[in-house]
């Protein structure tokens, strides 16, 4: 599909604005608490998922294909949760499916349960590495709108304790309710009432 010039000046001139921003987002964050160790592991996909994950043409289906290397924290026959390789956050969580789904444009209401099943599990991550952020809801769950995702797998971000992230992160990259980024909340509700999983059209 063709991108129309206005729309295209437009995403560049707004892109080229922020990055007048980028020292904010640059901080070293020196407060990352333990993480797993960095292992490449073949992670067994579920019923109609290819053996290899030849089906899945990102960074992540390499990943559970164990051709590159993740920081595992938790693994259920349908999902799969690793540590952020630029953590932003003490507990930078990503949870993804096996099954390859590019993004949040791409789930229809019949996925409801699984973005149900990805909030669970990130809560059950959630509570085992960082139990006092859990206790006192301190943390951000969320997915990145296309164009602004990095990875073209939709992948669940828990982030703990949001009260101590670098300010640009938790009010800019990470700020639910931004045109850039939604709530798991918000998806399984849109989803669970029939709605597209965003409040937003598609861009590119």
């Amino acid at each position: 599909m063709q991108i129309p010039p206005i729309t295209r000046t437009k995403f560049l001139a707004t892109m080229g604005g922020l990055s007048c921003f980028q020292f904010l987002f640059n901080k070293q964050n020196n407060n990352i608490a333990y993480q797993p160790p960095s292992k490449c592991i073949y992670h067994k996909p579920p019923p109609g998922v290819a053996s290899d994950y030849s089906d899945n043409p990102s960074v992540f289906g390499k990943i559970l294909n164990g051709d590159l290397s993740c920081r595992t924290y938790q693994e259920s026959t349908e999902l799969f949760a690793f540590c952020d390789r630029t953590p932003k956050a003490k507990l930078h969580a990503l949870v993804i499916p096996k099954r390859f789904v590019p993004n949040v444009y791409s789930l229809t209401p019949d996925d409801a349960n699984l973005v149900q099943s990805m909030r669970q599990m990130g809560l059950e991550v959630l509570e085992k590495e960082q139990p006092k952020a859990f206790a006192t809801k301190d943390y951000i769950f969320c997915f990145h709108i296309p164009p602004f995702n990095s990875v073209d797998h939709l992948h669940l971000h828990v982030l703990a304790p949001a009260s101590e992230m670098n300010v640009a992160y938790r009010y800019g990259k990470y700020s639910c309710g931004a045109r850039w980024c939604i709530s798991d909340l918000e998806v399984i509700d849109r989803l669970k009432g029939g709605q597209a999983a965003v409040p937003y059209k598609q861009l590119f």
